[in-house]
């Protein structure tokens, strides 16, 4: 292929020779003979039999959780005992091809509580043929909360079968528990998220575009390596963090609540996953040049491109002026949760402002927020005397203003390490120490404390930060976990070579950033650690809360290689969406053994809370954040179930791009 053409995979001849199969293998001695013409106008076809009819009627799945699906919408009318396989791109919902069509005179809200429903109201039954086509794979799925009856489905399977082209081949996709559950008796082949999960080869994270330098680095050296921010790294696994950079290609699937991902949302650049991408020898062939890469839905684009456009685009897209955040760095003491909130991030950082407003949240149902015991913060005023008291203020400015330091990234990195080294080295002041001590042990019991980071520059609406900075552990009496030593690297981290990087790309002013610290009790013993999104990601037009968990503290959004965790949509477009529940498993975790991590009751608790911690903040916080509506406004929620009870913890919340 050369370099000149679009490098664009899954669409056309070139998706055939990429993945070296034929689409739509034909039985032996099978004819079939297209239903439609070619030519006439359509809104629909009673059946579907050759790759022309599929193609005429595609569009994109309701939900795009996995990449490269085409999907056509089909209704089976009861009375009239009708198919129709519906122009999915002309159509999106089931609703207005009914309207239209078939003569249904209600409202959108009465058709969604009618049909799908297992009443005597119900007119339609409403499916998707998707068509994943990494794996070649036809399924037929209902929606996760359709109260189908067991016989109607299998009724509705063998229909369809009947009248599409690949009917030998079609499998049952259950889309919740409850839809697998009313369908184990039935004797019609079924195919399971998981199994779709790992069969697919590409997985768009991040739909954007970007310009850069095509470089392949292996995924051990990610951290190492200087990377610029106009680089576009291909690299063979997912790294734990990755400096700011243009776009990236991984070769396996990424959790869209990664930490590299979030990154890829703030940052706005294009994030996908391609399992063969480290050696493919079209990526090969461009590597080191200057290419566009545009990540899409169900494709993607990757072309060699000029200097003339690339810089344009830079031009028109990277921020320019600098920004100067509100710092209050002149306020002592120690504040317990309680006495701090959301609009004190100038004065302890965003991580524990935010907690203190989760400790305000108190209604009957569910009640207080679950947060960590012994929560209080240190503010930005321990963190500056340290520095001053050390010199290092000075140190910092004189870095900041050498042309050196700001132009090469190896002096930056080496002398950011030494900023950092100094900071731990120096001691902390005795006073200030023995009040944080003091403090630990009359809030609480315990005495192995988890010191997190909290700064200015992290959890804002406009600069997310995750991963950017380090929490550390310290132990009361115990020499090898002093608490000194988690103070001054919590602190140090404000200097990681990543976070300057990252603040730098948005032209943040690094005179005014601080390092508070957000203590409470640590988790030496979590049964489970999860993130959870309030808004369904994938769809937001279908209202859910997006859950990612996985089994003890093996990371969600920095898992191993080959790990994966239970994914599901928690659907809370219902009326009775937490009297009957309706869960959507995207994955399931392979830590588990064949077991939800989460119990359908541990779900639905946390959902509970989930829906008040997103009420609270948009009427209170946010007061409507950038005009969303409250379906579209979400909050990033970190949490555990720590044993022995399992019991439930909020560990930290903040806005959602």
């Amino acid at each position: 292929m050369k370099n000149s053409i679009s490098y664009i995979l899954f669409t056309g001849i070139f998706f055939a020779l990429i993945l070296n199969c034929n689409r739509n293998p034909v039985t032996p001695g099978q004819q079939f003979s297209c239903t439609w013409n070619g030519t006439d106008s359509i809104n629909y076809l009673p059946s579907v039999m050759c790759d022309r009819d599929f193609e005429r009627l595609e569009g994109e799945p309701l939900s795009l959780v996995y990449g490269d699906v085409g999907s056509i919408k089909l209704v089976y009318d009861i009375n009239s005992d009708s198919l129709y396989f519906t122009d999915s791109r002309k159509y999106e919902l089931h609703y207005t091809f009914c309207r239209l069509h078939l003569g249904y005179a209600k409202s959108q809200t009465d058709f969604n509580r009618e049909q799908y429903s297992n009443g005597n109201t119900r007119l339609y039954y409403l499916a998707a043929i998707n068509y994943y086509r990494g794996p070649d794979i036809y399924t037929v799925e209902f929606v996760p909360g359709d109260k189908i009856s067991s016989e109607a489905i299998a009724m509705v399977f063998n229909k369809v079968k009947d009248n599409f082209y690949h009917g030998d081949q079609l499998k049952f996709l259950p889309t919740s528990p409850a839809l697998d559950q009313r369908t184990l008796s039935l004797n019609i082949p079924k195919i399971t998220s998981d199994q779709i999960y790992v069969s697919q080869n590409y997985q768009a994270i991040n739909r954007a575009q970007a310009y850069g330098y095509l470089t392949r680095v292996d995924v051990s050296q990610v951290e190492t390596t200087y990377l610029s921010r106009h680089a576009i790294v291909v690299t063979n696994g997912i790294p734990n963090n990755i400096s700011v950079v243009a776009g990236i290609i991984t070769t396996e699937f990424q959790s869209p609540l990664s930490h590299i991902n979030v990154l890829s949302r703030n940052r706005g650049t294009p994030n996908m996953a391609l399992r063969w991408a480290w050696n493919d020898s079209a990526i090969l062939a461009l590597e080191g040049k200057l290419v566009f890469l545009q990540v899409e839905a169900d494709t993607f684009t990757l072309r060699t491109a000029s200097l003339e456009e690339a810089e344009a685009y830079w031009n028109s897209n990277e921020n320019n002026d600098p920004i100067v955040l509100p710092c209050n760095d002149t306020t002592e003491g120690l504040f317990p949760i309680s006495e701090i909130s959301n609009k004190d991030y100038i004065l302890a950082g965003s991580k524990a402002a935010n907690l203190g407003e989760l400790e305000k949240i108190n209604v009957s149902n569910p009640g207080p927020i679950p947060i960590p015991e012994g929560a209080f913060a240190i503010p930005f005023f321990y963190y500056r005397q340290h520095m001053l008291r050390h010199g290092l203020d000075s140190v910092v400015i004189s870095m900041l203003s050498d042309s050196l330091f700001i132009t090469d990234a190896k002096v930056r990195n080496e002398k950011l390490k030494i900023l950092r080294d100094s900071i731990i080295s120096s001691p902390l002041d005795s006073v200030f120490l023995t009040d944080v001590i003091n403090l630990i042990t009359e809030l609480s019991s315990f005495r192995r404390i988890r010191f997190r980071s909290s700064t200015n520059a992290e959890d804002l609406e406009e600069f997310n930060g995750a991963g950017l900075y380090e929490s550390f552990t310290g132990c009361i009496n115990d020499p090898d976990k002093p608490i000194e030593h988690a103070i001054k690297s919590v602190w140090a981290s404000l200097w990681n070579f990543r976070a300057f990087e990252e603040r730098n790309y948005f032209k943040i002013d690094h005179h005014c950033i601080a390092m508070g610290i957000l203590v409470h009790r640590s988790f030496p013993d979590e049964e489970v650690n999860g993130v959870a999104i309030t808004r369904n990601i994938y769809n937001p037009s279908i209202w859910g809360l997006t859950i990612d968990v996985q089994k003890g503290e093996v990371s969600v959004v920095n898992p191993p290689a080959g790990v994966i965790s239970d994914q599901l949509i928690f659907h809370t477009s219902y009326d009775n969406s937490f009297e009957d529940p309706v869960i959507e498993y995207l994955s399931r975790s392979n830590l588990s053994r064949n077991k939800t991590v989460l119990s359908e009751s541990e779900i639905l608790d946390l959902a509970r809370y989930l829906m008040t911690i997103k009420t609270w903040f948009y009427l209170n916080v946010y007061n409507g954040w950038q005009e969303k509506s409250f379906p579209d406004f979400a909050m990033d929620v970190e949490f555990k179930f720590d044993s022995p009870n399992r019991k439930l913890y909020i560990k930290q919340a903040r806005p959602y791009k």
